[in-house]
C-alpha cells in the first residue's frame, strides 16, 4: 500500500474526524422525535427539546469560539467527542425531561464545537479556488455518516430497545474521543488565529455583505431542518411506520454521495457563482413547500426531501465561501462563530415549526403555501442584492477564497 503524503494524510484525518462528528450528531436524530413522543411528551415539549438540541449546536460555536481559539486543536476535538458520548448516554438513561434536555445540550454543544474547528481547518487545508469542491467532498462523508447512522439507529430502535441507538452512539463517541487524542488529531493546527477574538467579531457585524450572508444562512437552515423534524415524524406516525424512518436520511445521503461532486463540477463549468447557487436553492425550496401545500403523501414527501437535498449540496458550500472570500484568515473563526448563530436560529425555528406542523397531520396547506411564498420573495431578494453579497475584490493576505 503506497505511503500517503503529509497533505493526503491530513485530508484523510480531517475526513475521518468529520465523519465521526456527524455520525455522533445525526445517527440517532431520525429516531429522536419518535423516542421522545413514545415517552408521552407533548408535541410542544418534543419541539422544544429538538429546538434545544439544534440551538445548542449552533450557539455553542459562537459562545465557545474564544475558548476554542486558545485550545490546541487536538485536545479541543477529543474533549468534544467525549462530551458528546456522555450526552448520548444521558439521553438514553435519563427518565426525567430535565436530564434528557441536559444530555441534548451536551450533544449539540460538542457537535457545534467540533464542526467549527473542522470547518476552520478545512478552509486552510486547500488552495484558494478548491474550497467549494473540498467542502463538497466532506459533505459526501457527512452524508455517508447520515445514512449509516440512522439505518443502524432505526434497526436498534425497532429490534432492540428505544434507547439503544443513544447508548450505542454514546459508546462510539467515547471511543472516537480516545482515537482523536491518540492518532487522528495529531498535526492538525489552525493557523493565523487572532490575538483578540471580539474585535474581528464586532468588525464583521458591520459588513453589509456578511449580514446578507447571515440572513441567507438562517433561511436556508430553516428549510433544511424539515428533513430531520417534519419528514421523519410524518413518515413514522402518519404515512408509514417507524421501521422505515431511516429512508429519509438514506435518500438524502444517497443523493449527496452520488450527486455532490458531479453537480458542483457541472455548475462550475457553467460559471455559476456563489449567489447563483443561493438563487437556485431558493427556487428549489419554493417548489418543495409548494408541492407539500398541494399534496402530502409518500411520493411528495420523498420528492420534497430530494429537492431539499439538492439545496444542501449547492447552498452550504457557497454560504461558506461567501463568508470567507473577502476577509483575512485571522477573522475566519469569528465569522464562523457568528454564522453559527444564524444557522442555529434558522435550524431551531425550522425544527420547532416542523414538529408542530407534523402534529397537524395532513392539514398544512395554508402554512406550506405561506412558506413557499416567503421563499419566492427570497429569490427576488437574492437577485436584488447579488452584487453586494459577492462583495469586494479579495485583498486579504493575497488569497482569494472564492
Amino acid at each position: 500500500m503506497p505511503k500517503l503524503k503529509p497533505a493526503q494524510r491530513k485530508f484523510c484525518n480531517v475526513f475521518a474526524l468529520n465523519f465521526l462528528n456527524n455520525y455522533g450528531y445525526f445517527a440517532p436524530l431520525s429516531a429522536l422525535g419518535l423516542y421522545l413522543l413514545d415517552r408521552s411528551l407533548s408535541a410542544a415539549q418534543v419541539g422544544t427539546l429538538l429546538l434545544l438540541l439544534s440551538a445548542s449546536g449552533r450557539a455553542s460555536r459562537a459562545v465557545f469560539a474564544p475558548l476554542l481559539d486558545r485550545t490546541p486543536t487536538r485536545y479541543g476535538l477529543a474533549i468534544a467527542y467525549l462530551v458528546m458520548g456522555a450526552g448520548h448516554i444521558m439521553v438514553a438513561e435519563s427518565a426525567a425531561p430535565v436530564g434528557t434536555a441536559l444530555g441534548l445540550v451536551l450533544v449539540g454543544t460538542s457537535y457545534g464545537a467540533c464542526s467549527l474547528l473542522l470547518r476552520l481547518i478545512t478552509v486552510h487545508l486547500v488552495e484558494d479556488r478548491s474550497v467549494r469542491l473540498t467542502l463538497a467532498k466532506f459533505a459526501v462523508g457527512t452524508n455517508i455518516a447520515a445514512t449509516l447512522g440512522p439505518l443502524l439507529s432505526s434497526l436498534m430502535y425497532v429490534q432492540i430497545a428505544p434507547n439503544a441507538p443513544f447508548l450505542f452512539t454514546g459508546v462510539v463517541m467515547l471511543l472516537a474521543g480516545l482515537l482523536c487524542h491518540a492518532s487522528l488529531g495529531k498535526g492538525l493546527h489552525v493557523p493565523d488565529r487572532p490575538g483578540s477574538w471580539w474585535k474581528p467579531l464586532l468588525h464583521s457585524i458591520t459588513r453589509s455583505d456578511l449580514r446578507l450572508v447571515f440572513v441567507a444562512t438562517a433561511f436556508t437552515w430553516f428549510a433544511l431542518a424539515q428533513m430531520f423534524s417534519f419528514a421523519p415524524i410524518v413518515l413514522g406516525r402518519l404515512l408509514a411506520g417507524p421501521q422505515i424512518v431511516w429512508t429519509i436520511a438514506a435518500l438524502n445521503a444517497a443523493l449527496v454521495v452520488g450527486a455532490s461532486i458531479p453537480l458542483m463540477k457541472t455548475l462550475d463549468r457553467a460559471h455559476a457563482d456563489d449567489v447563483d447557487m443561493l438563487i437556485l436553492s431558493a427556487v428549489l425550496i419554493t417548489a418543495c413547500f409548494a408541492l407539500l401545500s398541494a399534496l402530502l403523501n409518500l411520493f411528495t414527501l420523498y420528492l420534497a426531501v430530494a429537492l431539499l437535498t439538492v439545496v444542501e449540496i449547492v447552498a452550504l458550500p457557497s454560504l461558506s465561501v461567501l463568508l470567507v472570500r473577502n476577509t483575512p484568515g485571522r477573522d475566519h473563526l469569528a465569522l464562523l462563530g457568528i454564522n453559527a448563530v444564524a444557522m442555529g436560529v434558522g435550524e431551531a425555528l425550522g425544527t420547532f415549526a416542523g414538529a408542530l406542523l407534523s402534529t397537524s397531520g395532513l392539514q398544512n396547506t395554508f402554512a406550506f403555501a405561506a412558506i413557499a411564498a416567503l421563499y419566492a420573495l427570497g429569490t427576488i431578494w437574492l437577485y436584488s442584492f447579488r452584487g453586494e453579497m459577492l462583495g469586494r475584490k479579495p485583498t486579504q493576505d493575497g488569497v482569494d477564497h472564492g
